[in-house]
């Protein structure tokens, strides 16, 4: 074939294509960014729950998180805070671990009169003792309190239209009551003592806990996790985080971590 009859077919193809796609009718109209952000939680659980993976971010206000607590040296010669350290911030620890195996530990229970003794106590005592023994594998955990208030709430962006605002999760600064937890939880984590489990402070009811499975009134929900792949999870009651379950979901970390699951 000439180069001309080569360009003379490919013309005649454009045009059919071009013909063809007048003929099609108009596309639906995009998602608004409302209608992504209360659907797309429950649909990327639902693909998330089939594959098995981790289904999102989880964003949660840091409470508690003494792995970095350690000062540093400033470029000045002055004392400073480890740029690492989120503590006070609202943080993703799914983001910051990465492919790292972890341990994500769900809380809804009442703290009161819970200390370093109560089955909550042990196991998060517990898994901050792998932390260490697993450093090379990069093993991380994290315990989430889930106490605010949460739902959707409408947020105007800058330069966007104010009678079309985007509707965001509600997260710390929108529970009037969040000191009193900050305060709750810091006294919990004074007595259990684990500096190398960050503790979260996040809503009851979000797209990250609906995402995650750990909505409704569920006391403890375990997860344990690597390369992204979920691996397994516990459901439990206060009083059935007893010692042979700690070493059961312990021993499974373990398991998960030395046989590489992926």
């Amino acid at each position: 074939m000439t180069i001309r009859h080569a360009a003379l077919a490919l013309g005649v193809l454009a045009g059919a294509a071009l013909a063809g796609a007048q003929d099609q009718p108009p596309a639906p109209a995009a998602p608004t960014p409302a209608d992504t952000a209360m659907a797309g939680a429950a649909s990327f659980a639902r693909g998330a729950g089939r594959a098995n993976v981790v289904p999102q971010p989880f964003r949660a206000q840091l409470v508690v998180d003494n792995r970095y607590k350690q000062k540093v040296k400033n470029v000045d010669g002055t004392e400073g805070t480890d740029p690492r350290n989120r503590t006070g911030t609202i943080h993703c620890l799914v983001c910051e671990n990465g492919l790292s195996p972890v341990v994500a530990i769900f809380v809804r229970a009442d703290l009161k009169g819970l200390d370093e003794t109560s089955g909550l106590g042990k196991l998060i005592k517990g898994t901050d003792t792998l932390i260490p023994k697993y450093r090379s594998d990069k093993m991380a955990a994290f315990a989430m309190f889930l106490k605010l208030e949460g739902g959707p709430k409408p947020v105007a962006l800058p330069g966007g239209d104010p009678d079309k605002p985007v509707i965001a999760a509600k997260e710390y600064p929108d529970d009037e009551n969040r000191d009193l937890y900050v305060t709750e939880l810091k006294d919990f984590a004074k007595v259990v003592v684990a500096d190398n489990v960050p503790f979260g402070l996040a809503p009851k009811v979000s797209p990250y806990v609906s995402a995650f499975g750990v909505a409704g009134d569920v006391p403890v929900t375990v997860l344990i996790y690597n390369r992204l792949r979920m691996v397994q999870r516990w459901e439990l009651k206060i009083d059935e985080v007893t010692n042979e379950k700690i070493s059961e979901i312990l021993n499974a970390t373990e398991e998960m971590i030395r046989g590489k699951v992926k």
